[in-house]
């Protein structure tokens, strides 16, 4: 019986005919414009995205996208590698405001610019981040000068005037004010002006449990306000022959879940930590897996002085630089696979600012 079944099988395998495949169909990009409606949204969540995952100095603004190509991915939704130029706006980390009322910080303040390669995941209309990669860096001396001949250049952040300038403005602040103790927890940036002896230096604060006055006789017993009560600010500060100092700061109010931890950390108590060694500002620099990844890593140069190494990051590339269309793919895409490209797309797009 059962071979008689196993006939009745053979048979009829015997009797279907093979449904020829065709050739595997290439992925081909879909591609848009620098300036394209949809390109722009997606560089807001990919700008928002690296914004939340800054963890010192100042929020970043978008200048220019400078590559997008778009991929299909299997079984559905698109991949967006986006190349995008970003600069360094007047507003840090702790403050509130939306990037999109931050103010870009001028060429003559010694303008800082961003470069960032982004993957996103397009899936029903939702972007998700798959990955960043991101690197600033200063504007030239020459370049300052050329535009501003008396303005300061960024000084190291662990200089010894800029240590003293920035106790001084704090000092002065505790002392004048009638409000909360304030303790340092983030030296922003710092310029010196060598003709006139000027420091001048920006930090974020936090409020403490004391007032300034109570503070005087017991400092030590001053700590932050609990999570569910902090509060952070943001002072400017200048000190002009090591004597003179001016100091003005702006509190916030209370941000649900914004804790800043690691600036806690790292900074309370006044203290100038190593990882301000050498540095004339807060790198960009990080690589963050995206939750569309199913995991989040993150590092700076800054961070990653003094503490314990977090997880490796993927192997070191080269930083980020102008590239063309085809560097910004997915590495695992070969040109062969991708096909040819219908038209090019308008890239780059339109400079917001300023060219750095």
């Amino acid at each position: 019986m059962k071979a008689l079944v196993a006939l009745l099988l053979l048979i009829q395998l015997m009797r279907c005919k093979a449904i020829p495949l065709g050739p595997v169909q290439p992925l081909r990009p879909r591609v848009i414009d620098c300036d394209d409606p949809e390109s722009e949204e997606a560089a807001a969540v990919a700008l928002n995205y690296i914004n939340s995952h800054h963890p010192h100095g100042y929020k970043y603004a978008l200048n220019s996208i400078e590559n997008v190509v778009v991929l299909p991915r299997r079984p559905h939704g698109e991949v967006f590698s986006m190349e995008l130029d970003l600069l360094e706006t007047l507003c840090h980390v702790v403050n509130p405001l939306p990037i999109e009322k931050c103010t870009v910080r001028p060429l003559a303040d010694h303008a800082v610019e961003g470069d960032c390669d982004v993957k996103l995941l397009k899936v029903d209309g939702q972007y998700s981040v798959l990955e960043s990669k991101c690197h600033s860096t200063p504007d030239s001396a020459e370049d300052v000068i050329q535009v501003c001949p008396d303005c300061p250049l960024l000084a190291v952040l662990n200089d010894t005037k800029v240590v003293n300038a920035v106790h001084l403005a704090l000092s002065q602040h505790n002392r004048e004010t009638d409000g909360a103790y304030l303790r340092l927890v983030d030296i922003g940036r710092a310029q010196i002006q060598q003709v006139s002896d000027i420091v001048s230096v920006e930090v974020a604060v936090v409020v403490t449990n004391c007032s300034a006055k109570d503070a005087q006789d017991h400092v030590d017993d001053c700590h932050p306000l609990p999570e569910d009560l902090s509060q952070f600010g943001f002072c400017e500060g200048s000190v002009t022959a090591g004597i003179n100092t001016t100091v003005s700061c702006v509190i916030y109010e209370h941000q649900a879940g914004a804790t800043y931890d690691h600036l806690i950390k790292e900074h309370l108590g006044g203290n100038i930590p190593s990882l301000s060694q050498g540095f004339q500002h807060h790198d960009l620099w990080h690589f963050h897996r995206g939750p569309a990844n199913d995991t989040s890593e993150s590092s700076s140069h800054e961070a990653a002085i003094g503490t314990p190494p977090p997880p490796p990051p993927p192997p070191p590339e080269p930083p980020v630089v102008k590239r063309d269309v085809g560097a910004v793919l997915d590495p695992a895409v070969s040109p062969a696979t991708i096909g040819p490209v219908a038209k090019l797309a308008l890239c780059p797009g339109n400079i917001r600012h300023f060219q750095v």
